[in-house]
């Protein structure tokens, strides 16, 4: 008796040792800079990879692999419940939540959607950098150039605008770099503003040599903050994975080395801003 009592202590305890923490992680990686940088000097510097990085150095026990993938397919291979993916900055939905775990702090937090613009109109036009613009007003009123990737979705209340502005000047454009050759268009003065966010247009900017020509801002029809979460794929070592990932969100949130990833792309007019905003949140979350 005191034999078999010994082996069924045995058997019910080894479960829980072996799943108590995960051995290795697997993250999606997608071209995408500035999230990811794959291939010019800035090279391993993306914000997105940055706090991958980050996460590794606090969780030394515990093996990290990357796995580059399209980004057309990195949301449907961390969905399939037969893989084992992590993936930074995903928004969540109701939708997602069916397939994707979640944790419950945010890995990434950044500026909303804004518009990117040419300083000599900035200047001429009268609008304050530092604060918000409608972009109704800019292209209704206004009566400005806009220039957007196609079907992309930039949040209910900007998109409500663009697909309701029937006469605006609205000129959008198909294919993976997009946002590269519309930032083309609007250094040359093809097109008067850019939507896209922040770090992408400072970036791009900033990669194609023009930086200082162009400037960034944001739109009162924007959330003050963007923010995305860690999702791994939605079965037992996933589940594991994310409670592991939020313990170590909590610990690098505040560090210095987490705040200097997300302002890094970011133009130095933005930058108070989304420190001012960042510090807004925190004080609201610790009431």
């Amino acid at each position: 008796m005191r034999f078999t009592c010994s082996i069924l202590l045995l058997l019910f305890c080894l479960p829980v040792a072996a799943t108590k923490q995960p051995k290795s992680i697997e993250w999606i990686m997608v071209d995408f800079a500035p999230y990811y940088i794959m291939n010019d000097k800035y090279e391993g510097t993306g914000r997105d990879e940055s706090v991958i990085k980050l996460l590794e150095q606090f969780l030394p026990e515990v093996s990290f692999k990357r796995t580059l993938l399209p980004a057309s397919r990195a949301v449907h291979e961390l969905s399939n419940p037969h893989n084992n993916y992590c993936m930074l900055s995903l928004y969540q939905s109701e939708h997602r939540k069916q397939h994707i775990q979640f944790t419950e702090h945010t890995s990434t937090v950044g500026l909303s959607p804004s518009i990117a613009i040419r300083k000599e109109l900035a200047t001429k036009l009268k609008l304050d950098v530092t604060k918000p613009v409608s972009l109704k007003s800019l292209l209704n009123e206004k009566h400005l150039a806009l220039g957007v990737s196609m079907s992309r979705s930039f949040g209910a209340d900007i998109d409500r605008v663009i697909n309701e502005s029937h006469d605006a000047n609205i000129i959008s454009r198909p294919g993976r770099d997009t946002l590269a050759s519309l930032t083309y268009m609007l250094h040359k003065k093809r097109i008067d503003i850019l939507l896209g966010y922040p770090s992408e247009h400072y970036y791009l900017a900033h990669s194609m040599g023009f930086k200082d020509e162009l400037t960034q801002l944001t739109l009162t029809e924007a959330p003050a903050l963007s923010v995305g979460y860690i999702g791994c794929t939605n079965n037992k070592q996933g589940k594991e994975t994310v409670k592991l990932l939020d313990e170590t969100l909590e610990k690098i949130a505040h560090t210095n080395a987490f705040h200097d990833v997300l302002v890094r792309w970011l133009p130095d007019n933005l930058q108070p801003i989304l420190e001012k905003r960042l510090k807004d949140r925190n004080e609201s979350a610790a009431h």
